[in-house]
């Protein structure tokens, strides 16, 4: 038995493939070639939301860049609510006919 055990070890590319074969099966055993395939997954998934909410980060910094000009906001306020400066001309039509 131990002749063969060192006739074996005599052999690298033998005990390489042992080897390879004994880490192959307590990664799949154990579970973590399976949790290492989802977190490589969910590692995709995530980069995507990080993109997305960049995107989103870029939107509302220039939103607030905005919000920040009088100009914008007098112009939004007389869009949102209808309003009309001093000097502007004002029509109303009656639904009536």
């Amino acid at each position: 038995m131990i002749a063969r055990i060192q006739n074996f070890l005599q052999h690298p590319l033998r005990v390489f493939w042992a080897c390879l074969i004994l880490v192959a099966a307590s990664l799949i055993g154990s579970g973590s070639a399976l949790t290492l395939y989802g977190l490589h997954r969910d590692s995709g998934q995530l980069k995507q939301q990080i993109l997305q909410t960049q995107a989103k980060v870029k939107e509302l910094e220039q939103a607030l860049r905005q919000a920040q000009d009088p100009s914008y906001i007098q112009r939004q306020a007389l869009d949102r609510y209808e309003l009309a400066e001093s000097d502007d001309l004002v029509f109303v039509f009656s639904d009536e006919n």
